[in-house]
């Protein structure tokens, strides 16, 4: 049975989503659309096929009048606490964009209010579902146990608006997904953090698109992090590049000379390249096909999903910790931070 959606947020973002995978759903159809420029609002309609009874600036308006499944919310992230809140109040299932929320009690309280209510509350980190994080994952191991893991990321992103006056903006708007990858690459949680955040001169950012990151997982096992968006000269590809050190090889996620990748190299300095089109998914179930996809089933079955905003408590915990880290140098514990019952 097709599920009813109400997607809120249509901007550069939001909109290449409807278009991508929202349109192309198997799973849903759309009850409505919320954006809150009119004109904006209109030229997405037309081009998503939405009739203009079913288009609202006002998302309140639009969840007490729609009859929906579910709302996915992709308008920017400083809304998505009182969005999320809103369509849970009102029975609504809810998928959000990464990050969750921007402070960790919110998070902690809208899981409780799914749970209060029976509803599905899902984070879209779409990264679990791409062939070059799967192919990562499926590699861990064919070279020995893990001893300890280094990943990287450089860009140079010109910021949106509400980007440029975010606190924490790297470790919110992109280190969520490589902070994730590592919870899921590894199937544990974050123990312990230290790290630094910092800004450079001329930067158009007030919050720090920087960060350097130590962590230590629930296994034991080490991790170290360095990103930045705010790199000159050659860029990462957006899953960063990594290096997974094991006992009898090396574990990679880069360009090691056949195209970015996955690369398996043992101890004789053999190499095994495993490319994009070689990983386990089709284009038409990556990324937000997958999540979308996952959010349906768990609507029908009513189990709890591999996003669930109770798993992601875990990395906006730890990404809140980090910048605690860096504000009062010394480390931090992310289980700490959060409070549920």
């Amino acid at each position: 049975m097709t599920l009813k959606l109400i997607q809120v947020g249509l901007g550069m973002h939001g909109f290449g989503v409807a278009q991508a995978f929202v349109k192309h759903s198997p799973d849903f159809s759309y009850a409505g659309i919320v954006e809150i420029n009119p004109a904006r609002l209109k030229e997405c309609a037309a081009e998503l096929g939405v009739a203009e009874e079913f288009c609202y600036t006002d998302y309140k308006e639009a969840f007490a009048a729609l009859e929906a499944d579910a709302v996915f919310v992709t308008a920017a992230s400083p809304y998505h606490y009182p969005i999320c809140k809103a369509a849970l109040e009102q029975g609504l299932h809810v998928l959000v964009e990464k990050p969750f929320v921007l402070e960790i009690s919110e998070a902690c309280e809208l899981v409780e209010l799914a749970k209060q209510k029976g509803l599905i509350l899902m984070v879209s980190q779409n990264y679990r579902y791409q062939n070059h994080v799967l192919s990562l994952k499926n590699a861990i191991g064919e070279v020995g146990q893990p001893l300890f893991v280094q990943a990287q990321f450089f860009y140079d992103h010109f910021g949106k608006d509400y980007q440029q006056v975010m606190d924490n903006f790297m470790l919110l708007e992109m280190a969520v997904h490589h902070i994730d990858m590592i919870r899921y690459l590894f199937g544990s949680n974050i123990r312990s953090v230290s790290g630094k955040t910092w800004n450079i001169e001329g930067s158009m950012y007030k919050g720090h698109p920087n960060v350097q990151a130590s962590m230590e997982l629930d296994n034991g096992m080490p991790v170290f992090y360095l990103g930045s968006l705010v790199s000159k000269g050659l860029s990462s590809p957006w899953e960063g590049e990594w290096r997974v050190q094991c006992q009898d090889g090396s574990v990679h996620l880069g360009d090691l000379g056949q195209g970015y990748g996955v690369y398996i190299v043992d101890q004789q300095q053999n190499k095994r390249f495993i490319s994009y089109e070689d990983g386990p998914l089709p284009d038409s179930k990556q990324g937000i096909h997958s999540v979308l996809a996952d959010l349906a089933a768990r609507i029908h079955d009513g189990g709890e999903p591999m996003l669930s905003g109770r798993d992601n408590l875990y990395t906006l915990a730890a990404l809140i910790a980090f910048a605690d880290s860096s504000e009062r140098g010394t480390v931090k514990y992310p289980e700490s931070y959060i409070i549920t019952n």
